[in-house]
C-alpha cells in the first residue's frame, strides 16, 4: 500500500478529475465514499467546501487536502467489494487527521472529505486506487495542520499494510526505482541520437510517464518519472546520472561503449581503466561518469568544484534550488 498527501488550491479542478477520470474512452472513476457532502457534482461538492473556508478563513490559499492511496496489483485482490473499500479509506482517513494530524474524534466526524475510486492507472489495468480531497478548514473554524503531512500519511499507509498484510511502501519503492532505472538505460542505450523529447516518448512507450518541471521564469529544470504503480520520482532520486543535466553526456557514454548500466544492482558498474602492469582496475571513489570523464582526461569535475567551494549538494534539483528555481 502507498500513499501520498499534499495540500492544494484548487479544489475544484480536482474534483473534476477525480470524478471523472477516464482512460482511452472508458470512464475509471467511481464515488467509494463521503463525508458531510452533499452535492451531485464536483463543482456543487466544491462549493460546499467554499462556504466554509470563505466564513473564516478567507484568504487561505492551500485549503484543501490531496491525498491519494494506492493498492498493489496482490494486495488490490485483498479489497473486492464497495464495503471493504469504503472501510479502508475511512480507517486510513481516521488514522491520518486523527492519530497523525491530532483532531478529536468529534473534529473528524464533523470534517468534510469525499473519495473516488478509480479502477487502474494509465499504465497498468490492475491498479485499483482513491483520490480523496478533503477541506482543512472545520465547521467552527479550525484549520487542521498539514505539518509533515507526506511524511505522516506514509506512516499510516505502512501501518495499515503491516497490520493487514499488505506490501508496505518501503518495500514497493526500491522495486520502483529500480524498474524505472533499468528501462531508462535500455532506453539510451537504444537511442540513435538524444533528444529529451524522443527519451520522454521512448520512457511513456515502457509504461513510465514523464512529467517536466519549470521554473518560475519557465525553463525546464528537471524531471518527474512515474513507476507503473503510479508513484512519482524525481530523476535524481532514481539515479543521479539520469537529471536533467546529466542524461545526455550518460547517453553519449553508453553510446561510445565507455559506460555499463548494472541491471542487477542498486548502483552501476564502475568503470575501468588499465593499469601499468594492463591488469584493469576500478576507479574507488568517483561517480560511474566521472569515473568514465576522469580516464579520458577530463580534469575539472564536480568533485573539484566540491573542494573549490566548500558544499555539495546531493542532487541537481537541490543545486538550482539554492540558485532561487522553484521545482
Amino acid at each position: 500500500m502507498v500513499s501520498k498527501a499534499k495540500t492544494i488550491s484548487y479544489g475544484t479542478a480536482k474534483l473534476e478529475y477525480d470524478a471523472n477520470k477516464t482512460i482511452g474512452r472508458e470512464h475509471v472513476a467511481s464515488e467509494a465514499c463521503r463525508h458531510n457532502l452533499y452535492g451531485e457534482t464536483p463543482a456543487e461538492i466544491a462549493r460546499e467546501m467554499r462556504d466554509i473556508q470563505e466564513r473564516s478563513h478567507p484568504n487561505l490559499s492551500k485549503c484543501y487536502f490531496d491525498i491519494v492511496i494506492t493498492l498493489s496489483e496482490s494486495d488490490a485482490a485483498k479489497v473486492q467489494t464497495q464495503e471493504e473499500c469504503q472501510q479502508l479509506v475511512e480507517e486510513y482517513m481516521q488514522r491520518l487527521m486523527v492519530q497523525q494530524l491530532g483532531l478529536t474524534q468529534e473534529q473528524f466526524q464533523k470534517m468534510q472529505w469525499i473519495a473516488y475510486q478509480h479502477k487502474r492507472t494509465d499504465h497498468n489495468g490492475k491498479l485499483r486506487h482513491w483520490h480523496v480531497l478533503a477541506n482543512r478548514v472545520l465547521p467552527d473554524g479550525t484549520v487542521v495542520s498539514d505539518s509533515n503531512i507526506g511524511r505522516k500519511a506514509v506512516k499510516v499507509a505502512n501501518d495499515i499494510s503491516s497490520e493487514r498484510g499488505f506490501s508496505v511502501a518501503e518495500n514497493i519503492s526500491p522495486q520502483n526505482k529500480k524498474e524505472i532505472r533499468d528501462a531508462a538505460y535500455r532506453v539510451l542505450k537504444g537511442m540513435s541520437c538524444y533528444t529529451f523529447d524522443v527519451f520522454k516518448m521512448k520512457m511513456e512507450k515502457e509504461g513510465f510517464a514523464i512529467q517536466k518541471a519549470y521554473s518560475k521564469s519557465g525553463k525546464l529544470q528537471g524531471y518527474y518519472i512515474s513507476s507503473k504503480s503510479g508513484t512519482s520520482y524525481k530523476a535524481s532520486a532514481i539515479d543521479r546520472n539520469l537529471t536533467l543535466g546529466r542524461i545526455e553526456n550518460t547517453w553519449r557514454l553508453i553510446r561510445s561503449g565507455r559506460y555499463q548500466h548494472a541491471e542487477t544492482s542498486y548502483v552501476p558498474n564502475a568503470t575501468r581503466q588499465p593499469s601499468r602492469n594492463g591488469n584493469h582496475v576500478a576507479l574507488p571513489s568517483l561517480s560511474p561518469i566521472l569515473n568514465a570523464l576522469v580516464a579520458h582526461g577530463h580534469s575539472r569535475n564536480r568533485e573539484d568544484e566540491v573542494n573549490r567551494r566548500g558544499y555539495h549538494y546531493d542532487d541537481e534539483e537541490s543545486e538550482q534550488r539554492s540558485r532561487g528555481y522553484k521545482m
